[in-house]
């Protein structure tokens, strides 16, 4: 067994295997998942870890654009898939990328209306504190982030065993880049944080 604890991190791309060998034995994701409020017209969203993304297409409304990541060529595949059968490729598009590279593979600071992923995956990043700079870079002034309860089914497997982030640990690195988080309680229902201009 593998264990994941926080402050421990794997060897380089020793999580990234792990977290991609699971995830690619997967099925399609799992129902209840959470769409969020629409987005206004004109508005950008970039979903974070987005698997197959089913919960991304379900925002690329009239006027939305939706841009999906996740570091699964099979689940991008899944994705771009279900956007070509829903007519939706003018309006989305899927790159497979690692979270941390992101940066450099979109290079569009200050440009999301809304930044989407959920606690689930988070479980998996070995630096919160740097995922959490990477949201804030993306946000444009005024855009917010949404961080859905464990979306789809639990993970859990036998062979790993992770650190999960509590909601005080994603809150704590939220603020740390300087975004406003909004009081979620315990987190069960959320967490969501803006960027004042």
């Amino acid at each position: 067994m593998v264990q994941v604890d926080r402050g421990e991190h794997l060897r380089s791309g020793e999580w990234l295997d792990l977290n991609r060998a699971y995830w690619e034995a997967q099925d399609a994701e799992g129902p209840g998942e959470r769409a969020g409020e629409p987005l206004a017209p004109g508005s950008r969203l970039l979903h974070l870890q987005c698997g197959g993304g089913e919960r991304t297409l379900a925002l690329a409304g009239p006027d939305v654009q939706v841009i999906g990541v996740d570091f699964s060529m099979q689940a991008v595949r899944r994705a771009r898939a279900r956007a070509i059968e829903r007519g939706l490729t003018d309006r989305s598009r899927f790159l497979c990328a690692n979270v941390y590279d992101l940066r450099h593979m979109l290079p569009e600071p200050d440009s999301f209306d809304r930044v989407l992923t959920s606690r689930s995956a988070l479980t998996w990043l070995p630096d919160l504190e740097e995922w959490a700079r990477i949201v804030e870079w993306f946000l444009a002034p005024l855009g917010s982030l949404r961080v859905d309860p464990d979306a789809g089914r639990p993970v859990v497997d036998a062979d790993v065993r992770r650190w999960s982030p509590s909601a005080e640990d994603v809150i704590e690195a939220l603020r740390a880049t300087g975004l406003t988080v909004a009081d979620p309680g315990d987190g069960s229902v959320g967490i969501t944080a803006s960027k004042t201009p």
